[in-house]
């Protein structure tokens, strides 16, 4: 059916190019500010405006609301090998040694895959799309790092920077990390905001406001990302700025501003350094209130020297531009001192290279600490273990991978010690591990596609055009590098506004058609019910959660296990109240469907031996609990005179001299 012409033309209204950037502008905002890091639960609403939001636009773009974009073979690789990937980490909840955890990594994909799509659409409706995603962006990026020094100055906008007995681990850190949770995610960031801030600064942007502003962002991006003691972030920042002033024909200009900024910021972090209640763990509020308004004057000092600064060299160089000479001769020498210290860094690489590999491969036992004495250390904080181990689990499933998101239990099978974690802080690995050659295919062949994409795009632009396409794109490098050394596929308020921004830059507007193409109504009909099919997929553990979360009872695990059938935590719930009521054989079956499920799970291997050591069943108890114990060593069944000694004892007969009133051990 054809809607008739005022319909429409309301229709195409709400449609245009400003709603449809700000709905874009209003997920990525969302997505920024309330994921709550890598908590499932504001995946849930974030995650579901993205992909309603996505098949809104699919939808206008099926009907002819909205313009449809030239998907060249680039953007069509991008978007196939995306999706695939989500495909590829849903069918792996068939071999997954945790399907419940691959079926969340399957929705958290679709939910990438959404933000990249609505990327894409919202693009093609904006004449200058680089442009305006550049301006956007720069706005987000300084609300996100204004928040975080704000967090700062004033405890109450975030109490978890100081001292709060009984919390988990992160409270008490002073670790810079608002809004997003985590502070190399928030690095990340910051690292993404150093060539948006450059391009502002250009001076052919010509307003001297404009350029002020850049530099201010500049100046906080870099403070933020020193003051979160991301090693990485910091050099991935030096990088992106390099890479700026490398690929910016007005290097001169941008190397005075990265000189005049980052003198600022490491200036102002010294200063911070000597304030306990800014960058000192578990401060009282009171030490944190008093060091936050003396960190504030700093700050704002600082910008405020900055923003002079920065106007009277953009006055100067509109009044007497620099000329092509003098320039040449000033990138000579910039270039000469940049080569010297890559040479000066080399060498004393090589010298300490020893040294520097031995604390990099560093034992279990040397986790680093969190202050900022981080910054000089070469420790890879456990991740060389962590990489071992998910190799270790290639290597045994080199095809279809352990099943997506299933890493912990790898992690907790191999450990040597009680430090565990759920991901091995390289993502690249990672897919690698769990989902073998197939999904690490896809993940590089998304990746490749996405860089061919937007080379081509910067090719294609316009001056103008062209240095805002440039600066996302460096932001975007530096997110494709930083994903080698750390988890960003579990925080929404990265990956999912940054693959936004990708799927923006390879968009490009379609060329009027000679034949106007018809309406597609069952297209967009389906693609509103896919999403809401995904939505549904995306809120299901979330509710299976709630249920157990919420109610103490055997009907509402059994709840549980409708919404999530795969959720081994309400199969063993749901069994300990039918063993609690009676039900001894149903609590078996359940116990054992949980540990069918997830047989590598050293939990259920736990609450299965638990069940039958409560019934005097010691042998099958033992046997149950030494699965336990093989995979995870640290866990409840490696407790010394624990419940596996007890049942190893009524089983065998043989009880550890160790053990209070024991005898040594003998073979039965």
């Amino acid at each position: 059916m054809v809607p008739c012409s005022p319909v429409r033309a309301a229709g195409e209204r709400l449609a245009g190019p400003g709603p449809v950037g700000a709905a874009a502008a209003v997920v990525a905002f969302c997505a920024l500010f309330f994921s709550g890091g890598d908590a499932e639960a504001p995946l849930v609403w974030i995650g579901g405006l993205a992909l309603l939001l996505a098949a809104l636009l699919a939808a206008a773009v099926f009907l002819r609301l909205l313009p449809a974009p030239h998907v060249d073979g680039a953007a069509a690789a991008f978007f196939g090998c995306l999706f695939g990937l989500a495909i590829w980490a849903g069918a792996s909840t068939l071999w997954s040694i945790s399907p419940d955890r691959s079926w969340s990594t399957t929705n958290r994909t679709l939910v990438y895959g959404a933000f990249a799509l609505a990327g894409l659409l919202a693009a093609a409706t904006l004449p200058r799309p680089a442009r305006t995603l550049g301006h956007a962006a720069a706005a987000l990026l300084a609300l996100v790092v204004g928040w975080a020094l704000l967090a700062k100055c004033v405890p109450g906008l975030y109490p978890s920077y100081g001292s709060q007995p009984g919390l988990n681990a992160s409270v008490g850190l002073a670790r810079l990390r608002s809004p997003v949770g985590y502070w190399n995610e928030l690095a990340l960031l910051g690292d993404v905001a150093v060539p948006v801030a450059l391009w502002l600064a250009a001076p052919r942007t010509r307003r001297t406001g404009v350029r002020v502003a850049g530099a201010v962002l500049l100046f906080a991006a870099a403070l933020a990302t020193l003051l979160t003691y991301s090693r990485f972030g910091v050099a991935l920042a030096v990088a992106a700025a390099a890479a700026w002033v490398v690929l910016d024909r007005d290097r001169v200009e941008s190397l005075v501003a990265v000189v005049l900024c980052g003198a600022a910021a490491a200036a102002v972090f010294g200063v911070a350094l000597a304030l306990p209640g800014i960058t000192k763990d578990g401060q009282p509020h009171s030490v944190r209130a008093h060091d936050g308004w003396i960190f504030a004057l700093v700050v704002l000092a600082a910008a405020a020297v900055v923003a002079a600064v920065a106007g009277a060299l953009a006055r100067l160089e509109q009044r007497s531009p620099l000329a092509a000479g003098a320039r040449r001769r000033m990138e000579r020498i910039a270039a000469a001192a940049a080569l010297l210290a890559v040479l000066a860094g080399l060498a004393v690489s090589g010298a300490y290279a020893g040294r520097i590999w031995r604390s990099f491969t560093n034992p279990v036992s040397s986790q680093i600490n969190s202050q900022s004495t981080r910054l000089l250390n070469a420790n890879s904080s456990n991740r060389w273990r962590w990489w071992t181990e998910e190799w270790h689990a290639f290597t045994r499933h080199p095809w279809g991978g352990t099943g997506a998101g299933t890493f912990q239990l790898t992690d907790l099978r191999m450990r040597r010690s009680p430090l565990t974690t759920t991901e091995p802080h390289n993502m690249p690995l990672q897919f690698l591990g769990e989902t073998g050659i197939v999904g690490f295919l896809l993940y590089l062949g998304a990746a490749a596609a996405a860089v061919a994409g937007i080379v081509r795009a910067r090719r294609r632009a316009d001056g103008a055009e062209r240095a805002a396409v440039t600066a996302l794109a460096v932001g975007l490098a530096a997110f494709l590098v930083h994903m080698v050394a750390d988890m960003d596929w579990n925080y929404v308020a990265t990956t999912g506004p940054l693959l936004l921004v990708a799927g923006a830059l390879l968009a490009r507007p379609r060329r009027a058609p000679a034949v106007a193409a018809a309406r597609r109504p069952l297209l967009a009909v389906g693609a509103v019910l896919v999403a809401l099919a995904a939505v549904y997929s995306l809120g299901a553990p979330w509710l299976a959660q709630r249920q157990l979360a919420s109610a103490a009872t055997a009907a509402a695990a059994k709840r549980a296990h409708s919404y999530d059938p795969l959720s081994t935590d309400a199969l063993t719930e749901w069994a300990a109240f039918e063993d609690g009521g009676g039900h001894t054989r149903r609590a078996e079956q359940l116990y054992e469907q949980a540990v069918s499920l997830e047989p590598e799970n050293s939990e259920t291997w736990w609450a299965l031996g638990s069940f039958y050591a409560g019934h005097g069943e010691w042998p099958l108890a033992y046997a149950a609990l030494s699965n336990a114990w093989t995979y995870d060593r640290y866990g409840p069944a490696g407790t010394p005179c624990g419940l596996l000694d007890q049942a190893r004892h009524k089983a065998l007969h043989v009880w550890p001299a160790s053990c209070p009133g024991g005898v040594p051990a003998a073979t039965p």
